[in-house]
């Protein structure tokens, strides 16, 4: 008789490790704190649980080597050597990883990992049913799609970035559910032709225990900055410098541009070097900060009163960046330009009768972004408006414990399924 299946998931990501944290691990930050239900399983840092030890969390660990030189090696080999242990073949599995072509191919072999290994003495049975095991999880991974489930417990994936998830669609067919972080994504996977039962939107949400809009015009007065803190190409490049020039002119007067830009992104070197020479002289006057990795965001963002998104593309980052969530729970109102799924943050918004910001047109260069942050600046009274229901919005629809109560109904209903 086979033993009986686990009700406590595994969540799979790189390891919940430092301050600064990007697609999965970012995720996993504000969702395992959140789930409502009984214990999980995450790789982590055992020294900094992200729950109280007494919720019963199994943190499992990955190995470091010094210098972290060979990181992702290990962790890779962690991550597979978890998933194929003996004592987890029966336990639900939901993977927080970007789609691709290998990602799917090792989530197939999941799905038909067979069972457990032999319990035997003889060291012929232990080899041949380990043998079996190993060849039944090479030759799934090969062929890819399987519609058979030899699996005796669930698998789900959240899609932590949608960039490139047409050209592997058809293998998350294999999996019984895929969560994507925006209607964006969702349509995109159905128009692909996963099945629409198959698909499950939940936002991304953040803790808003501590959210606080900017209450007055002395607040307002003290955060007279505009912070750009998403990824530098040309065009956010040429976006920030034409805001900088504007910073002369009398809606702006007294206002300082902030960009905060990680060094690890999709980040052109020419780009940086660029804002650098063509700012030089704004930089020097203290009306322009330009920062790389910064591990203290919340402060900045609480020294603002905008924030801005203005790139062309956006690379390994969820639908709807934590940082903009962030940015809203501490009442920063934002000018985005109007392009999916950014735009969802208005449009949800607009359905709870609330105004956070601007949309920019993108076809209009750099002159619509200016003008939408001077004309923010030039009315303060909206702005602190704007700050109010920047707040009210993520606590109605962008809040950790919203996301973590979708994300449990969602585990709840697959293990049903399987009863």
């Amino acid at each position: 008789m086979a033993p009986p299946r686990s009700t406590r998931w595994m969540l799979i990501s790189r390891p919940v490790i430092g301050p600064v944290l990007d697609g999965g691990p970012a995720l996993l930050r504000e969702l395992i704190p959140a789930l409502p239900d009984g214990p999980c399983d995450y790789f982590g840092d055992h020294r900094r649980p992200l729950r109280a030890r007494s919720r019963g969390d199994h943190l499992l660990r990955v190995p470091r080597l010094p210098g972290s030189r060979g990181a992702e090696v290990l962790e890779r080999a962690a991550i597979g050597a978890a998933l194929l242990a003996r004592e987890r073949r029966r336990q639900p599995v939901h993977l927080f990883f970007a789609p691709g072509r290998l990602t799917e191919r090792v989530a197939a072999g999941i799905v038909a990992t067979p069972a457990p290994l032999s319990s035997s003495t003889s060291l012929v049975a232990r080899a041949s049913s380990g043998a079996r095991s190993l060849f039944g999880v090479a030759s799934s991974m090969l062929r890819g799609r399987r519609r058979g489930h030899d699996r005796p417990a669930p698998v789900l994936q959240t899609l932590t970035c949608a960039a490139g998830l047409e050209t592997c669609a058809h293998l998350l067919e294999v999996l019984d559910g895929v969560v994507a972080l925006s209607n964006h994504t969702r349509d995109r996977l159905i128009h692909s032709g996963v099945a629409a039962e198959r698909v499950h939107r939940i936002y991304p949400g953040v803790e808003v225990s501590g959210a606080a809009a900017i209450e007055n015009p002395a607040a307002l007065q003290r955060r007279r900055a505009v912070l750009y803190a998403g990824e530098l190409d040309a065009g956010a490049a040429d976006r920030l410098i034409e805001l900088a020039r504007t910073l002369s002119e009398p809606a702006l007067r007294g206002w300082k541009l902030i960009v905060a830009c990680r060094p690890d992104q999709i980040i052109e070197r020419d780009e940086r070097t660029r804002l650098g020479r063509e700012l030089a002289g704004a930089i020097g006057a203290g009306r322009v900060e330009l920062y790389g990795e910064v591990e203290d965001m919340g402060a900045l963002q609480r020294r603002c009163a905008i924030q801005l998104f203005v790139a062309d593309e956006v690379h390994r980052r969820v639908d709807l960046p934590f940082v903009l969530l962030e940015g809203l729970r501490e009442g920063l109102a934002l000018v985005a330009l109007d392009r999916a799924p950014i735009r969802e943050l208005f449009t949800t918004a607009d359905q709870r009768g609330r105004e956070v910001g601007a949309r920019v047109d993108p076809t209009l260069g750099p002159s619509g972004m200016v003008k939408a942050v001077h004309e923010l600046a030039d009315h303060p009274e909206q702005l602190l408006a704007m700050s109010h229901d920047c707040v009210g919005l993520v606590r109605d629809a962008f809040s950790a414990a919203r996301m973590g109560a979708d994300y449990a109904a969602l585990h709840r209903d697959v293990l049903r399924r399987y009863s």
